[in-house]
């Protein structure tokens, strides 16, 4: 699997009543669009809340 850095991500509401919207993110100048609701965006939020409250994880260094 390639790996690609995402340079820009817009996020567009298409709907309130139910809410839907769209993330597009923009990656080597190829844009993927894909469409969400309500529950996936709080998952999605979750998850993101997730990855920024992580402690970085500390390495045993070797004592010589």
């Amino acid at each position: 699997m390639t790996m690609q850095r995402a340079t820009n991500i817009a996020v567009s509401t298409v709907s309130a009543v139910p809410l839907r919207g769209t993330i597009e993110i923009d990656c080597a100048g190829t844009v993927a669009t894909f469409e969400i609701d309500e529950e996936l965006a709080h998952r999605l939020c979750a998850d993101l809340e997730r990855f920024l409250t992580q402690v970085p994880r500390r390495t045993r260094t070797a004592r010589f």
